[in-house]
């Protein structure tokens, strides 16, 4: 068996692994310890797949293949990370505070190039997608209804205690609604495009991805409907120019261009008295505010302020929530408890490699957001390509953790992959 075949073999493995399992284990402890199951499970999968990948190099004395510019770009960007992290005088750990530092990204880098070198998209990571998003929104669903399936939350809770008995909001497999929603834009795009792409012997993938849109909205995932959005809205046009009618392609952009500033100029003229669409409303006429965004805008000026302080190295990576000083109090009467929050992440992943890494690391990030694409504009694996445009929509609102950040790495990597991508 030659080099790529078992490399590429393993590679499939893994990937099918990530898909299927990863977003549903949460450990032995519910929602009490999941981030550290969550990182562990992806850490330890994630090196034996590259120790297997290593003994094929060397056995097979035969180097991987990835294009040049996307791994310069993650090589400097790890290199930069790493400078960082070395010239940082925050004292800061390989791990970092929230699993945010410079060993998991290395292993996000890892995964995006092994993914790259070994991979290529296949019909059946939008079936194993699929199932996953299934049992994930099943147990939301009971959730919603007031049950306990699984026992992730502790004994005398539920999900109708958020914000009142316990600070934050907790749904699914994923934990905190803003991570599930994270993880549904970036699922539910590759679902309905690859039903949209195969038609009838994938068209029941319409119904994981309606129900993961529907679960987002009641979850009330802001950042995770605004990438729905964007998939929605790019993903049609890209779709009809992928069957070769660029024109009628065309014409759906603009309609959809003309209906946005339509529905702009209704919010900017008459908008309700609170919530997001008054927020909206309220910054189209120039009157912006802190607390806008539950606080996003807010937490950008933090992160702009941390930006200043050293605008090239950065804090060095997971710095962020050792920097900022930026905190929120709420008093609930229903239950007599006062939470106070810290502004620990910059609820926007731009911006928060801005503060950690500098410019040159904010840079090379966005460069390598840019490669993927535009690979993705192409024509290479448009299913996945499209779920990491929703995704990319939504990390300018969300938080990039390790929820989902492994499974943003492998489709990058299958989108750039030069190996066999489905077009059609």
């Amino acid at each position: 068996m030659g080099m790529e075949s078992f490399a590429s073999r393993v590679t499939d493995k893994y990937i099918c692994l990530m898909l299927l399992v990863f977003p549903l284990w949460t450990g032995f402890d519910g929602y009490a310890q999941i981030t550290r199951w969550k990182f562990i499970f992806f850490a330890v999968t994630a090196c034996i797949w590259y120790v297997l990948i290593i003994f094929s190099i060397f056995k097979e004395r035969s180097l991987p293949r990835v294009g040049h510019g996307f791994a310069a770009c993650l090589g400097a960007l790890l290199l930069w990370a790493a400078l960082s992290f070395i010239l940082s005088p925050y004292g800061v750990s390989l791990m970092g505070p929230r699993y945010d530092g410079l060993l998991p990204m290395a292993l996000y880098i890892l995964t995006a190039l092994g993914c790259a070198a070994y991979g290529s998209w296949h019909d059946r990571y939008a079936v194993l997608l699929g199932i996953s998003v299934s049992i994930c929104c099943a147990v939301a669903v009971l959730q919603l209804l007031g049950f306990n399936p699984l026992r992730l939350y502790p004994e005398g809770y539920d999900y109708y205690g958020a914000g009142i008995w316990y600070n934050g909001s907790f749904l699914g497999t994923l934990g905190n609604t803003n991570l599930l929603g994270a993880f549904l834009c970036l699922a539910c795009p590759a679902l309905a495009f690859t039903a949209a792409l195969r038609r009838g012997r994938c068209l029941w993938l319409l119904l994981p991805a309606a129900l993961g849109a529907a679960v987002t909205a009641l979850s009330r995932s802001e950042a995770g409907l605004v990438g729905l959005a964007a998939a929605l809205l790019a993903g049609i046009p890209y779709y009809v120019n992928l069957r070769g009618r660029r024109r009628a392609a065309l014409i759906v952009l603009a309609a959809e261009a003309a209906l946005v500033i339509a529905a702009l100029l209704a919010v900017y003229a008459a908008a309700p008295a609170s919530g997001t669409l008054y927020e909206l409303s309220e910054i189209l006429h120039g009157r912006i505010d802190g607390s806008f965004g539950s606080h996003r805008v807010a937490i950008w000026g933090e992160a702009l302020r941390l930006f200043a302080e050293r605008p090239l190295l950065g804090g060095g990576p997971g710095t962020f929530a050792l920097r900022s000083t930026l905190q929120f109090s709420r008093f609930v009467p229903e239950s007599g408890l006062t939470f106070t929050t810290v502004a620990d992440n910059a609820h926007c992943e731009a911006l928060a490699c801005l503060a950690d890494l500098g410019l040159p690391g904010a840079l090379l990030y966005l460069a390598a957001w840019a490669m993927v694409l535009r690979c993705w504009l192409r024509g290479r694996a448009p299913a996945a390509g499209t779920a990491l445009l929703s995704y990319f929509v939504q990390s300018l609102f969300g938080i990039g953790t390790c929820f989902v950040l492994p499974l943003t790495a492998i489709l990058c990597g299958l989108t750039v992959s030069e190996g066999k991508n489905a077009l059609t």
